[in-house]
């Protein structure tokens, strides 16, 4: 079936029918985002663990960051474009999609 066809079957259903197929997309949609989310905080973590994420300063990691050449838009550009993306989506998070990513430990102690 083409795009186009399935475009002109969407057409043929009533109002309520496409509100509802609307709905299930968009649910989709989150979810397809929320599986992409893990699969890269996946990779993140597997990078920790095997030595091979970039470890620099605070201070080279923003200048990478906010760097031209590697990143047109800036970092605090893209960061409000994410925030968009995720508003428009209606994308959100919970505790329960980080639950077995986060630590929940109260940290170390330091002796004063």
């Amino acid at each position: 079936m083409t795009l186009q066809e399935i475009i002109d079957q969407v057409q043929s259903l009533s109002i309520e029918d496409q509100n509802q197929l609307l709905e299930v997309i968009r649910k989709q949609l989150i979810e397809n985002r929320r599986d992409e989310i893990l699969a890269n905080a996946q990779e993140v973590f597997k990078a920790v663990e095997t030595g091979t994420a970039m470890r620099e300063t605070f201070e080279e990691l923003k200048s990478y960051l906010l760097e031209e050449e590697t990143n047109p838009d800036g970092f605090w550009d893209m960061t409000l474009k994410f925030r968009q993306v995720m508003k428009q989506e209606r994308i959100t998070f919970e505790d329960a999609d980080f639950a077995a990513l986060r630590d929940r430990s109260v940290g170390r102690e330091v002796t004063l």
